[in-house]
């Protein structure tokens, strides 16, 4: 475990980072852990590998840098991409899906024979049959990806038999980023304590969430965030999950060919309305014959292309070029 551990040690000593590896588990650092359970101690010699922050700091002249990029452009921990010197100091750097990997390269202009796409993963979900007594809807992601507009269409199509569960907080961030920020989002959040058929979870831990997932029928995103990939919605389709969202961002290059996507609106007003008649109409049409053919279709592949036995071989034989390259 000596390489694993000096990668981990690393991630943990990083101050420069908007939030504590140790204390957060948001999607990149989940990631980071998966990668590190699911490879060889042995593949990750002579690889110094940064997650998320591209800081000078971070460079060891004597490894080979790998810059594991999840953020979008506008994070402050990327503009060091636009730094020649900075660039010239990595070997390579991974993005977790093509849009934010082209997005890198139109904006940094950051070298494409230095930028590779290993998307991200998840472990395989087993299916259970849904209830058939209603309709679960889950949001399980960050509050400002799009909670507001989702609570106000929830509210305002008032559904007999369908319940929104929610699990988002803060604190999956750890403690500090939840003093920093979580009192923006209480108001919203006791909105959704308060309105009926509203579940509020607050933060539970991933296993729980995947626990939920198998009885939730609708993933329901209605994103307002460019998201450069989208665990929750890869685990939602795992799960055998309808997910109904935007095309910002990545969601389109992570979901198709199965998910429900909308155009997304800047004017709040106008994407409520798109997306409040997609949700109804995934509601309605969960249990036609065309709708369950489609997920079954989609958990399988999905558990499939996104199944950690098979990242873990791409960044493997990754690992093993680097280092030969580098000879």
């Amino acid at each position: 475990m000596e390489e694993k551990s000096r990668i981990l040690e690393k991630a943990d000593s990083d101050k420069t980072r908007p939030v504590s590896f140790k204390d957060s588990f948001g999607g990149s650092e989940s990631q980071l852990r998966l990668l590190l359970k699911y490879l060889p101690d042995e593949s990750f010699k002579d690889i110094n590998l940064i997650l998320n922050n591209a800081n000078y700091d971070l460079i060891e002249k004597d490894k080979i840098n790998v810059l594991w990029m999840h953020h979008f452009i506008n994070q402050k921990e990327a503009k060091n991409l636009a730094s020649k010197d900075f660039i010239e100091k990595l070997d390579w750097i991974i993005y977790n899906s093509n849009w934010n990997r082209e997005q890198h390269i139109n904006y940094f202009r950051v070298p494409k024979n230095k930028s590779i796409v290993i998307r991200n993963a998840i472990e395989k979900i087993n299916f259970i049959e849904k209830p058939s007594d209603k309709i679960n809807l889950i949001y399980h992601t960050t509050p400002w990806r799009g909670l507001k507009i989702l609570l106000k269409v929830f509210k305002s199509l008032n559904l007999e038999n369908v319940e929104l569960n929610v699990c988002s907080s803060t604190i999956i961030y750890g403690k500090k980023f939840d003093s920093m920020l979580g009192n923006t989002f209480e108001d919203l959040f006791n909105e959704c304590k308060n309105t009926k058929n509203v579940n509020y979870f607050g933060f539970l831990k991933n296993e729980k969430i995947i626990e939920q997932l198998k009885k939730m029928h609708i993933f329901a995103h209605p994103s307002i965030w460019p998201e450069t990939s989208c665990i929750a919605a890869i685990e939602s389709m795992a799960a055998g999950c309808e997910v109904v969202t935007t095309n910002l961002g990545a969601l389109n290059e992570t979901c198709s060919p199965f998910g429900k996507i909308i155009n997304f609106e800047k004017k709040p007003e106008n994407l409520e309305i798109k997306y409040s008649e997609a949700l109804l109409d995934s509601i309605k049409n969960f249990w036609s014959d065309k709708t369950q053919k489609k997920l079954k279709q989609q958990r399988e592949t999905i558990n499939s292309i996104y199944s950690w036995e098979k990242r873990s071989i791409e960044w493997k034989n990754f690992f093993d070029k680097a280092r030969k390259s580098k000879t």
